[in-house]
């Protein structure tokens, strides 16, 4: 290469080099400010509403019918931009307002009435964030919305809602800080319930990590106010505030420790509950196959005039001595001073525990899942009268025509029932609109109540379960000292990936006196279950047999699902179950639902569904029935949406009868320019 050649060359690379820079330069360049700017045209829409119902409800020879029909038009317009910067402030701005006409009449007991007037609708959505892309942000909303909300129940919900609030981020180093404050109102109606809830909130929380563990801190308080069903009303406040702390130790990190405080205060009906509580948990991996962990939990309690205290501590030892076979041995304790004026009480439990899991796969055809456990313990308590406090005893409940049923009882026995409250996070469910009471024997049950109300089914979602923690008090059970001795074991084999049989067992007994109400156990539960592709069945059968109380239980599941095509679904899920207790306070529902969607020519979706429940309690009888259909069509800046349902529910308790029939139809239609 001639040195002529060479300074050419370079020459070129220099000057292409200079020209993608420049080409670069647009690109790159920071945004000018601008004081005010819009993410191109707002897009305006128009459109109508038009909706129709009407009820009856027929009352032990009586009856009443309410109409309501309502025809709005609409506007709407959705915007965003930014305010100096996007990276100063930047919104988001919808909504739609509407004017029209509704009619509402009514008739029963040889009477009626009707008015006609018109009727506004205002929807709306808020948003504005500031320094979004910065370690330091925040935002603020403000929310309003009229909609239909459907759990997949046999009710479908008018709701009326109104939202604002602000939410703070900070990050940095390794420090997190999140806090939100915040306003909700909400009023549903429903079939057979109506629920007007408004709460504030506020929630902090900080997070500090570090290469060996992280510290954190919460902050939260809410207040909430209930009001359902037109004139029943409960209000609760909550507030709570705590500290968290995990390390780890070790030259291969094989220590871990966990610290926690926290302090809460709740008021409720009246009661204020105070809780303290401190725990320690620390885990040891000694080596790849042996662990060992210490739990540690203190606790104080006061719900005027009781207060309690509370200490529990568990040590263990978990070996793997095969990959298939895990051992753990347990010892624990637990000691509980009670006092109220004018008695007191003291509880104290220790004991041991062994515990074995096996499981194994059957080389191509099945797997084998065994578990079991044994463990001795030994009570004292003693007894100068008073009740005993149980703050927050936690527990799962499932709707009574969920497949997961099984009656949920409180842990002691003789339980006071104006004593008892049952939260949900910081919500307080509603007694006897949410949830029952059953006394069954020495115990008593908490029973979600079919149909879900407005406020229980909010909780729930689409969720057929819900966790909850049972505050109560329970008569103080005099002095004694016994042992007590419980066996667990449970079993499980899967054949071909499509068969399943399974049985499990739990017994408990004890030397306890006569005169002391300790309970003794024998609970036996068997099962089958298949699947294949589309299909999934199940049978249990239970007999829980205990000195408190007894049932037999039979459940039935059968699920379908087809996937016709590419565009079409077809499902079907059927639930039976049978409860047989002493007396006559047996227990039996159905339930089945159907379901079909599928995708038409033009952009046209159709989906129709329908279903039923009955359940027969004690001799009162309830007959649900549910049916809706719609059909939905986009296209481009078009869309439409026409629906119907039917709801219908029946309950027949002796001579006393009620009917309720509800029909409704909707007509959504937009255009977007």
């Amino acid at each position: 290469m001639t040195l002529e050649n060479f300074h050419r060359r370079r020459w070129l690379a220099g000057l292409s080099a200079v020209s993608f820079a420049v080409g670069l330069v647009p690109a790159v360049r920071a945004e000018d400010p601008d004081w005010f700017k819009l993410n191109g045209l707002p897009e305006v829409s128009v459109g109508v509403e038009a909706e129709g119902s009407t009820e009856r409800t027929r009352l032990s020879g009586g009856s009443s019918t309410y109409d309501f029909t309502s025809v709005t038009p609409l506007v709407g317009l959705h915007t965003t931009g930014s305010i100096y910067h996007p990276n100063l402030l930047t919104f988001d701005l919808g909504g739609d307002l509407g004017w029209g006409w509704e009619n509402n009449s009514s008739s029963g007991s040889g009477a009626g009435q009707s008015r006609s007037e018109s009727a506004d609708l205002l929807r709306y959505l808020a948003e504005f964030n500031l320094f979004s892309e910065k370690p330091c942000n925040g935002s603020v909303f403000a929310a309003q919305d009229h909609t239909y909300r459907d759990y997949g129940s046999f009710n479908t919900y008018t709701v009326d809602a109104t939202r604002y609030g602000g939410r703070m981020n900070w990050t940095a180093d390794g420090f997190t800080l999140n806090a939100d404050l915040g306003y909700r109102s909400e009023d549903a109606s429903g079939l057979t319930d109506s629920s007007q809830l408004t709460e504030t909130y506020f929630n902090l929380l900080g997070i500090q990590q570090r290469k060996t563990g992280e510290t954190t801190v919460t902050l939260h308080a809410n207040e909430l106010e209930n009001d359902f069903n037109y004139g029943n009303r409960q209000d609760t406040k909550n507030w709570s505030a705590g500290v968290a702390d995990s390390e780890f130790f070790g030259s291969r990190r094989q220590i871990g420790a966990s610290t926690g405080l926290s302090y809460s205060q709740s008021e409720y009906s009246g009661q204020q509950l105070d809780t303290l509580n401190a725990s320690e948990n620390l885990t040891v991996n000694h080596r790849p196959n042996l662990d060992s962990y210490l739990m540690m939990n203190f606790s104080q309690n006061e719900l005027r005039p009781i207060s309690s205290t509370q200490v529990q501590g568990t040590v263990g030892v978990r070996h793997q001595l095969y990959e298939s076979l895990t051992s753990v041995v347990e010892g624990h304790g637990t000691y509980q001073e009670d006092s109220a004026n004018p008695g007191s009480s003291t509880f104290d439990q220790y004991g041991l525990r062994l515990s074995e899991n096996y499981t194994k796969r059957l080389q191509s055809w099945g797997r084998l899942a065994v578990g079991a456990g044994a463990g001795v313990d030994h009570q004292d308590q003693s007894s100068s009268g008073g009740t005993i406090l149980t703050p927050s005893e936690p527990h799962q409940l499932y709707l009574p025509s969920s497949p997961g049923y099984r009656p949920v009882y409180l842990n002691r026995p003789e339980v006071i029932d104006s004593t008892i409250v049952v939260s949900a996070g910081s919500d307080t469910l509603v007694y006897p609109t949410d949830y029952t009471i059953v006394h069954s024997g020495e115990l008593t049950e908490i029973k979600l109540v079919v149909p879900a109300s407005s406020h229980l089914q909010g909780l729930l979602q689409t969720n057929d379960n819900l966790a909850v923690t049972v505050t109560y008090q329970s008569a103080s059970l005099g002095d004694s000292s016994y042992d007590t001795v419980n066996a667990n074991f449970q079993v499980r084999l899967d054949l071909f990936n499509r068969f399943g049989v399974y049985g499990r067992a739990n017994w408990l007994d004890n030397n306890a006196p006569p005169p002391v109400l300790a309970q003794t156990l024998a609970d036996l539960v068997g099962g089958v279950d298949y699947n294949y592709k589309w299909f999934r069945t199940g049978a249990e059968y239970e007999s829980y047999d205990s000195n408190f109380t007894r049932y037999q239980a039979l459940r039935f599941f059968q699920n379908f699902d087809f996937a016709l095509s590419s565009a079409s679904s077809l499902g079907f899920d059927f639930n039976e179950s049978f409860y047989h207790y002493p007396g006559s306070r047996d227990q039996s529902e159905y339930q089945g639902m159907s379901r079909y969607n599928i995708r038409l020519p033009m952009n046209l979706n159709w989906y129709i569904e329908g279903g039923a429940l009955t359940q027969d309690t004690g001799g009162t009888e309830q007959v649900q029935g549910m049916a809706r259909t719609g059909i939905g069509w986009k296209r481009g800046k078009l869309s439409l949406r026409v629906g119907y349902e039917f709801n219908s529910q029946s309950t027949t308790s002796g001579g006393f009868t009620e009917d309720r029939i509800k029909h409704r139809f909707f007509t959504y239609f937009r255009r977007s320019f």
